[in-house]
C-alpha cells in the first residue's frame, strides 16, 4: 500500500497482526512506475493492476509497525500540531476583524483553551517518555545539542526510522534535504535544489531549530557563516544546517559513544 495520509496505518497494523506480509511504499515510486509503463488511464482497477505489477517486479521491502509507544508519540505530536495551527490561525484572523468586547473575550477564552490543550499534550509526551527509559535517554542526547529543544527531539525520535537507515546521509535523504542535480552533457547545467522527496513533516520540524542553531550553536554558527561568506543564499544555508542537524541526530541515536559531544 501507499503511505498516503494517515489512512493506511490502521489497515497496515491490522493486516500485520493477522499475519500478512505488508509493504508500505512512497507513492512517488508507484507513480513513477506507472509512468514508466506509459499508462494513460487511471481507474481503481487500472491502479490495482499497476500496483500488483509493481509488487511482482520490484519486490518492495516488508513493513513492520513501529513500537506502540512511537505510534502514541506520533499521535500526540500530530494533535499538538493541529492545536498550534488553530492558535496561529485565530491570532492572525482576529487582527483582520473589527473586534468588540464580546468577541475579544471569546477569542481570549479560545486561545486559553488551545494553550491548555497544547500544554496537556506536552505533559502527556513527558509522561510517556518517563515510562520508557530508552526513549528518555535518546531525548537527553538530542537536547544536549544547542538548537534542538524538547518538541524537536521528540519529533526526531518519533519520525526518524533509524533502524531502517544505514547512515547519516540516508537520514538526510529520508527527510528530503539532499541535493538534486540537473546536468546533461555540456549544455544543461541546471541549478541544484533539494529533492524534497521524503518526510516533509520532519523537515519542517527542523526549520526553526536550524535558525536557532545558526545563532546559538557555536559549531553550526561558524559553519553557516562560512557558507554565507562563500556567497551561498540564506535559504541554502538553512537547508545545509538542517542537514547537519539530522546527521548529528542520527549519529547521537545510533552511535552515542562515537558522536561528538556538543554542549549548549
Amino acid at each position: 500500500m501507499e503511505a498516503t495520509g494517515a489512512y493506511w496505518l490502521g489497515l497496515a497494523c491490522a493486516l500485520h497482526s493477522a499475519g500478512y506480509r505488508i509493504s508500505v511504499v512512497n507513492p512517488s515510486r508507484t507513480a513513477m512506475f506507472a509512468r514508466s509503463q506509459l499508462r494513460r488511464t487511471k481507474t481503481d482497477r487500472v491502479d490495482a493492476d499497476m500496483i500488483a505489477d509493481f509488487c511482482k517486479t520490484q519486490d518492495p521491502a516488508v513493513w513492520t509497525p513501529p513500537p506502540s509507544e512511537i505510534l502514541e508519540m506520533r499521535g500526540l505530536l500530530a494533535y499538538r500540531d493541529q492545536l498550534v495551527e488553530q492558535r496561529i490561525g485565530l491570532k492572525q484572523m482576529v487582527k483582520q476583524l473589527h473586534v468588540g468586547s464580546d468577541l475579544r473575550k471569546l477569542h481570549a477564552k479560545h486561545i486559553r483553551d488551545l494553550d491548555a490543550g497544547i500544554s496537556a499534550t506536552e505533559r502527556s509526551l513527558k509522561a510517556l517518555l518517563r515510562k520508557h527509559p530508552d526513549l528518555a535517554e535518546q531525548l537527553e542526547r538530542l537536547t544536549a545539542v544547542a538548537g534542538i529543544g524538547f518538541i524537536t527531539a521528540v519529533s526526531i525520535i518519533a519520525k526518524l526510522p533509524v533502524e531502517r537507515l544505514r547512515d547519516g546521509k540516508a537520514a538526510a535523504a529520508y527527510i528530503g534535504v539532499t541535493p538534486r542535480d540537473r546536468q546533461s552533457g555540456t549544455s544543461v547545467h541546471g541549478k541544484a535544489r533539494i529533492c524534497k522527496t521524503g518526510n516533509g513533516s520532519l523537515r519542517r520540524d527542523l526549520y526553526m531549530p536550524a535558525l536557532v542553531a545558526m545563532r546559538f550553536n557555536p559549531i553550526l554558527r561558524t559553519f553557516a557563516e562560512r557558507l554565507l561568506a562563500r556567497g551561498k543564499q540564506p535559504k541554502v544555508v538553512v537547508v545545509a544546517v538542517i542537514r547537519k542537524l539530522i546527521v548529528l541526530a542520527f549519529n547521537l541515536l545510533t552511535r552515542p559513544q562515537s558522536a561528538l559531544a556538543i554542549q549548549r
